[in-house]
């Protein structure tokens, strides 16, 4: 029985040791072979991943003329630091490459600086750098390259970035195809994710503007804040019609949209299903903005009969052609103030139906 105890002891660590265990560099000739082999069947991607190539063999990798056509080079736990990227940028085959991973190694600052400042990689769509050591001081350097404005997608998960290197790449006027940036477990600072949040959120509207779909945010879960960015984006003010139903916004989003001029040409505006109250009904009810608006949704929402009698009393929604409060908090009161309203005879639907 004691040596069975023995034995269950030992062999845990065993495997411990095995699991850690590194294997030795591969050699030049073994890195070629292994190349010729991979890109056998598909001479564009180059993928190494979880063997030790180490920078003595990315420096023969960089060097090979097999690597002329490859357009993706993977490098997953390849044992790479600065060195092997160094030889990577000096390599005059790999000036075709359109991505490159480069996913937990053991690059730092230094390393990403080579890559900023070399032309071998100005076709650069895509860059990723998880799981490695950079820091913010990295992550301005690729905001300040003149050779990476080919780039579209850059990945920092698990890096060391704090913020100024954060807040420097999602304003770069360097990077201007930059659509999506990954920054996920970064110890990031408050104003780091506020500035990455804005990126992202300003990124997702561009896409709905190219597809046409700008007006249809409804069920993007934006907030307030997502507001505040779309109210920024250029081209909302080419909007007729705009659906935030469902965004969890608040009075602070409603008092924003009512005073943006950009919405001076809104038609109908849909806030069903989100968190306003009396204040926000209050600010829609003075609005000098919307003037042209004529179909407006607040059902599901927190507003009292404050809020339906300021609605009721406002003349400048007097060109509204339909009213929805269903579902608040409207009582006696307030439902007799909308239906005695002066302001709201262009109504043609019933002001709590859910049609």
């Amino acid at each position: 029985m004691f040596i069975f105890r023995r034995t269950v002891l030992v062999l845990p660590l065993i495997y411990i040791f095995t699991l850690g265990a590194v294997s030795p560099p591969m050699s030049g000739t073994a890195v070629e072979k292994y190349i010729q082999k991979k890109l056998k069947r598909n001479n564009k991607t180059l993928r190494i991943n979880e063997k030790n190539l180490g920078d003595s063999g990315l420096a023969v990798l960089a060097q090979s003329p097999l690597v002329r056509s490859v357009t993706t080079l993977v490098l997953y736990r390849a044992q790479v630091s600065d060195e092997g990227v160094r030889a990577l940028a000096a390599s005059p085959h790999l000036r075709n490459l359109e991505a490159l991973y480069l996913e937990h190694n053991f690059i730092t600052d230094r390393g990403v600086e080579i890559i900023s400042n070399s032309k071998t990689f100005s076709k650069l769509k895509t860059l990723n750098l998880y799981y490695n050591q950079i820091t913010d001081e990295g992550a301005k350097s690729i905001a300040g390259s003149d050779n990476l404005t080919e780039l579209t997608e850059l990945n920092l998960n698990y890096n060391k970035i704090k913020g100024p290197g954060a807040i420097e790449l999602t304003q770069s006027k360097k990077l201007p195809k930059l659509q999506n940036i990954q920054l996920a477990y970064n110890p990031i600072i408050k104003s780091g994710k506020q500035a990455w949040k804005r990126f992202q959120l300003m990124e997702g509207f561009k896409d709905l503007h190219r597809k046409n779909r700008l007006n249809k945010v409804g069920e993007g879960l934006i907030g307030n804040f997502g507001v505040l960015v779309l109210l920024d984006f250029a081209f909302v003010s080419e909007l007729e019609t705009l659906d935030l139903r469902n965004n969890d916004l608040t009075d602070e989003a409603v008092i924003a949209l009512s005073q943006s001029e950009k919405l001076e040409g809104l038609v109908s505006l849909n806030l069903s299903n989100n968190n306003i109250t009396d204040a926000g009904a209050l600010a829609l009810a003075k609005t000098k903005k919307l003037k042209r608006l004529k179909k407006l949704n607040l059902n599901f929402n927190r507003i009292g009969d404050e809020g339906a009698k300021a609605i009721a009393r406002s003349p400048r929604l007097a060109n509204l052609e339909s009213l929805k409060l269903g579902q608040n908090k409207i009582g006696t009161e307030g439902a007799r103030a909308l239906n005695e309203s002066e302001n709201l005879q262009n109504l043609v639907h019933p002001i709590f139906g859910f049609y």
